[in-house]
């Protein structure tokens, strides 16, 4: 039996919310219950990318870490995108999972994966690294640090591909230009560098992604805790990590604001400005915008917060409000980035493992994750029965979105999960030689006192 989750985004919450350690007892027990009822021959659980989060933290501000020498400041290596300065990354990194493994949601799902271990079905577990996560590619200490807390990892991936499960599972980061720098390497770092999408080295190049988490998004937290915001409204602003897409947190942070008395308001605008500052200032950032021209219509992410710099963060702080509202509809009008989710069931559809006649003895699932929407698309379907099909494994996070009314946000509770059967399992009304899938896509929709 192959189990895929994803996305579970454990951080040493001081810019985040985490999983509630519960979730993990209920994964357990789903997990032990399935693998008695389907007679499952072995449990191989693939943790699918961005499952522990190197990058939502205060870390850098906490400390004071000077911008020269953060993971993206300071002088870039041409092979990686990181601070050429390994020995600094590598420490303020290993601080950083220190304090991840070290979180209530860390220790619950270390004690799941020890009782499924004791189980009577022998237990497999593969890493598969995301774009949260990414920095365990460059550092061997880390990836050791996690099997030392987690000693049923037996093995990091990139990828995991299994014709006995017809399978193949990917982050799915690689479709992202965001989150996945081989671009970046290829086109600013190592101009002519003949680098594939898939290549390992292309693994190991930091993507804009990481800097805008740690800088923007995490400092946006670090920096309204700092100037007194009360604890409701840090709290409220630990889930602008779960806002999707990324852009519409201009949105979302007006739409909270405006439940808030002036000086809260005035606080949050200020801390955003600063946040803006401190992500512009990277030398990542400058880099990553020679990737695209600077225009209003066509423009990448860089050149969108650019934007957002300029039009909203001027001098006269009672303006902004109406600033806010004013940049967030123009957002919506001409960004190409809105759609990103969209572009992974485009890339499954093309893996090679689709380019061939389709066979049930052959891969018929490509499963990703990294978008926080589970789904699932049927590609093709022959006369025989097999099925090619892209799967989301969604998240245990909330998302939030934007509602209908287009000013308002909603957000739903969340735990997704995928199982696959081999042939010898799951048998019980089965067309002999082939596979089963189940996805659970579990929503909560609940207000706590």
């Amino acid at each position: 039996m192959l189990v895929l989750v994803s996305d579970l985004h454990i951080t040493d919450e001081t810019a985040a919310l985490n999983v509630n350690p519960e979730a993990f007892e209920l994964l357990g027990a789903e997990v032990v219950d399935s693998a008695a009822r389907r007679m499952a021959r072995e449990i191989h659980l693939v943790l699918l990318g961005d499952v522990l989060d190197l990058v939502r933290s205060d870390y850098w501000h906490r400390r004071a870490v000077p911008m020269e020498l953060r993971p993206w400041g300071g002088t870039l290596d041409r092979r990686t995108g990181m601070n050429q300065d390994r020995g600094a990354a590598e420490s303020q990194f290993r601080a950083v999972l220190h304090g991840v493994l070290a979180s209530r949601t860390a220790r619950a799902l270390r004690a799941m994966l020890a009782t499924l271990a004791a189980g009577p079905v022998p237990l497999r577990v593969t890493y598969v690294i995301g774009n949260h996560d990414r920095v365990m590619w460059n550092f061997p200490s880390l990836r050791a640090a996690v099997q030392g807390a987690w000693p049923q990892v037996a093995e990091f991936a990139a990828v995991v591909e299994s014709p006995a499960y017809g399978v193949l599972a990917r982050h799915g980061h690689e479709w992202d230009e965001t989150a996945h720098g081989w671009r970046f390497r290829r086109e600013v770092l190592a101009p002519g560098d003949d680098l594939d999408r898939f290549d390992p080295e292309s693994y190991e190049v930091m993507a804009i992604g990481e800097a805008v988490t740690a800088e923007l998004v995490s400092g946006l937290v670090f920096h309204a805790r700092e100037a007194g915001a009360p604890e409701s409204l840090i709290e409220r602003l630990k889930d602008v990590n779960n806002v999707r897409p990324l852009l519409d947190v201009f949105g979302w942070l007006e739409w909270i604001g405006d439940t808030r008395e002036r000086a809260h308001r005035d606080l949050l605008h200020a801390a955003l400005r600063r946040a803006l500052d401190g992500f512009l200032e990277t030398t990542l950032a400058r880099e990553w915008d020679r990737l695209k021209p600077d225009t209003l219509v066509s423009g990448d992410l860089v050149d969108r917060l650019e934007q957002a710099r300029s039009f909203l963060l001027g001098p006269r702080l009672e303006a902004f409000q109406g600033r806010l509202a004013w940049f967030d509809r123009l957002l919506r009008l001409t960004s190409p980035l809105r759609g990103t989710e969209d572009a992974l069931a485009s890339g499954a559809r093309s893996e090679r493992v689709f380019q061939a006649e389709p066979s049930t003895a052959g891969i018929e699932r490509v499963i990703y994750g990294h978008t926080h929407r589970a789904r699932h698309d049927f590609f093709s379907v022959s006369r025989d029965g097999a099925t090619r099909m892209y799967v989301n494994t969604g998240t245990f996070l909330p998302l939030i979105g934007r509602a209908g009314d287009e000013h308002s946000f909603a957000s739903a509770l969340q735990m997704t999960m995928v199982f696959v059967y081999g042939s010898d399992e799951d048998t019980q009304g089965k067309r002999p030689g082939t596979t089963s899938l189940d996805i659970w896509n579990g929503t909560r929709r609940k207000l706590y006192a």
